[in-house]
């Protein structure tokens, strides 16, 4: 409409110049140059005006986000954290998410080199309470202590650096396996050692030493090179390459068969007494040999027990333990 609605503006200040006013032809011309001049910048600043208003709005969303991280930044204490030496202590620990409780009132304590496993339904809060234990949530009353320290007085990214985090589906990059396992450290006699010994205790280094290249093996986009079982086994070593304290399973072994299942417990088995571990299992084979086992329901603890104990006295496990024919 922009071309139409210029030329006829134009046209009416001709005839209104022509006949109302009896303009000299030279000024009737000089002064449509200043209109059509006038009205061209006009035009373009109304473009600009809505231009503005189509970006107006994500600025006013960035503004109020940029706000918000502000208001919300995560509160980090001084006390660098080194090592584990003694316990973890929950204490009447509630989290929500907006309205909705997540955890109520638990009490809990992980204590050095043991070998923990959440169980219960889906929706019980077992994530949430791995997410608690690895300092990535704070609860809302804080009662969270390490070593006797509150988490509030720790610095979290110096606790999170001892955590393993062992996840359902390995990450794998299309690179060799040193670089996989160390992401990319340099490749010196030290770091070969402290490589060799992560793939000792993930079981990997009989496959790694029978590779045409070795460690500089290529696996492979996504490590299609190699299977599932292997995937699993390079993310533990990755993680106990780190050198850490914790080892954190969720759900680690339930995308596995049955057979590379039982290897990989096998092989976790044997970290068993020399790291904190503490996973989240579904697959109740995986936690038989956990020290305790937590239940949760409805983000209550329900029982702490060992595997025998728990089989004696929860009806609800054993109905487990039968369906899935252990």
């Amino acid at each position: 409409m922009r071309e139409p609605l210029t030329i006829l503006v134009v046209v009416l200040a001709i005839l209104i110049q022509a006949t109302y006013f009896n303009v000299d032809i030279g000024l009737l011309i000089l002064s449509l140059i200043f209109l059509y001049r006038a009205l061209t910048f006009l035009i373009a600043l109304q473009e600009q005006w809505n231009r503005f208003l189509g970006v107006s709005s994500s600025m006013d969303n960035m503004t109020q986000f940029t706000l918000e991280l502000r208001n919300n930044k995560e509160k980090n204490g001084n006390l660098k954290f080194n090592s584990f030496k003694n316990k973890i202590s929950l204490r009447n620990i509630y989290f929500n998410y907006d309205e909705t409780i997540i955890i109520k009132g638990l009490n809990l304590e992980i204590f050095k080199n043991e070998t923990i496993a959440v169980v219960g339904e889906s929706g019980s809060g077992k994530s949430t309470l791995m997410s608690i234990l690895s300092g990535l949530l704070i609860p809302s009353q804080c009662e969270m202590f390490v070593d006797g320290k509150n988490i509030s007085e720790i610095d979290l990214n110096s606790f999170r650096r001892r955590i393993g985090y062992i996840a359902q589906e390995a990450l794998v990059f299309n690179d060799t396996v040193f670089n996989n396992i160390t992401f990319w450290e340099e490749k010196n006699s030290e770091n070969i050692e402290k490589f060799k010994e992560a793939i000792r205790k993930a079981a990997l280094y009989d496959f790694v030493y029978l590779l045409q290249d070795k460690e500089d093996e290529i696996l492979g986009s996504n490590g299609i090179n190699i299977s599932g079982g292997q995937k699993q086994r390079l993310s533990i070593a990755r993680e106990l390459y780190k050198d850490v304290d914790f080892l954190f399973m969720d759900e680690a072994t339930s995308v596995l068969d049955g057979e590379t299942e039982a290897v990989i417990q096998s092989n976790i088995d044997k970290l068993k007494g020399y790291y904190t571990i503490i996973m989240i299992a579904h697959r109740l084979a995986t936690i038989k040999n956990a020290d305790r086992i937590v239940r949760l329901n409805g983000g209550r603890i329900e029982a702490v027990v060992t595997y025998k104990e728990l089989l004696e006295t929860c009806s609800t496990f054993q109905d487990m333990i039968r369906l899935q024919e252990l």
